[in-house]
């Protein structure tokens, strides 16, 4: 289940504390720095999520807002728990969901380090939400490991969502 993260800021301050230098989660801030996680007070140059299964937060999801060109970017998707994946994934799903049609944005970009684990699933939910893939950034991208990467990047925009949506739809009935 999705909530706004604000109310959990403490939990949330904790669990990325506890990833700072573990290798799993090196390709979570694409940066080799870390600092103490904060949740903005305010939602107009963001939106960030806790993803809850039961009470207990398994993931978190945020993204920034340009509100004078209704585009999302930099989404952030982490997932703590290594059970619930399931949920997890629904509440990915559910935050791209929303970002269309409950905020009417009008565009996400988004990217994912090539070599991270979880590329393929960016690529097929990408696809699937009607996204393309823009392009490759050559060595952009200096990890936690010293190790510089490529990053892919994507978008999906607003009316190719809604084709894909339909098309979906069409295609399950």
């Amino acid at each position: 289940m999705l909530k706004y993260a604000k109310p959990y800021e403490e939990q949330v301050k904790k669990l990325f504390a506890e990833t700072t230098f573990d290798m799993f989660y090196k390709y979570m801030t694409l940066s080799v720095y870390r600092e103490e996680h904060k949740i903005p007070d305010s939602t107009w140059e963001g939106h960030h999520f806790v993803s809850l299964q039961g009470e207990q937060i398994i993931g978190y999801i945020s993204y920034w807002i340009d509100r004078q060109s209704d585009i999302v970017s930099g989404i952030h998707i982490v997932h703590f728990e290594k059970k619930y994946p399931f949920t997890f994934s629904r509440d990915v799903i559910t935050t791209i969901k929303d970002i269309f049609e409950k905020f009417h944005f009008r565009k996400i970009n988004v990217s994912v380090v090539i070599g991270n684990p979880i590329e393929r699933c960016y690529d097929r939910l990408i696809k699937r939400a009607g996204g393309r893939i823009v392009g490759i950034k050559k060595k952009d991208v200096k990890l936690i490991d010293g190790q510089y990467y490529d990053q892919k990047l994507y978008e999906i925009l607003a009316e190719n969502y809604y084709k894909a949506k339909e098309a979906f739809n069409e295609n399950c009935l």
